[in-house]
């Protein structure tokens, strides 16, 4: 919990670091190259042993980054190329810290089920599997993928239903799974997931559809359960 704490104390070493060069990416997975953009804070919280603090830093960075809309800021993007350095910023903190697993199934997540972007997501996936092959999250994230490209919906929901009682789910793959229970008709899943969205999220934007939703399937169906199961707790304390 105290280590959040420390993340003004970062801010301003790396103010005062900014002249450091950032770290160089290992030769491996050329298609996930890093651009410099927010590396030097990371790359000099790093190099003063603050290893943990600079890649909690670099998650910030990223969920900043994805949660900014981008319409003319990233202006070498091709059409429908959104949010081009989440596969690297994702990699740029398992770089600092190869354990922080929550970083890579954030940004493979976002990228497979919401960017319709699979193929950059199993890149990413494969890369830090090859680290960490005895992850099976990362295993399960690549299934899962490859049945959404193909459709397969219930292989899906199979395959990533365990993931959910993990404490470093992330809130889109709660979404997601939320949405395919109610659209396979598991409505009691459903409904404890929205629930669960809505009492635990910070991210007003899943808080506001999973209350959209639950009000979908209260207008269809009568005597919804109101109870969820306990909150986990947050990923990286």
């Amino acid at each position: 919990m105290g280590r959040f704490l420390s993340l003004a104390l970062a801010l301003l070493i790396s103010a005062g670091l900014n002249a450091l060069r950032p770290m160089p990416m290992r030769p491996e997975a050329p298609a996930l190259r890093l651009e410099a953009d927010c590396a030097v804070e990371t790359a000099s919280l790093f190099a003063l042993g603050l290893k943990r603090l600079a890649a909690d830093l670099g998650l910030i960075r990223m969920l900043i980054y994805y949660g900014t809309p981008q319409s003319h800021e990233d202006h070498h993007r091709a059409e429908g190329w959104h949010y081009p350095q989440l596969g690297p910023r994702a990699l740029r903190i398992l770089e600092i810290d190869p354990a922080f697993s929550y970083a890579a199934l954030y940004a493979s997540g976002a990228l497979a089920f919401n960017l319709s972007r699979p193929q950059e997501a199993l890149d990413l996936l494969e890369h830090v599997l090859k680290r960490d092959p005895g992850n099976r999250q990362y295993q399960l994230y690549i299934a899962a993928i490859g049945f959404q490209r193909e459709g397969n919906s219930r292989k899906v929901i199979e395959l990533l239903e365990p993931v959910l009682n993990s404490p470093d789910c992330p809130t889109m793959i709660k979404s997601m799974m939320a949405f395919l229970y109610k659209k396979s008709g598991q409505l009691d899943k459903a409904v404890r997931l929205y629930q669960e969205i809505i009492e635990t999220s910070r991210d007003s934007g899943y808080r506001g559809t999973a209350e959209r939703m639950l009000a979908e399937i209260r207008a269809g169906r009568p005597a919804l359960p109101t109870s969820r199961p306990p909150t986990e707790p947050r990923p990286r304390k």
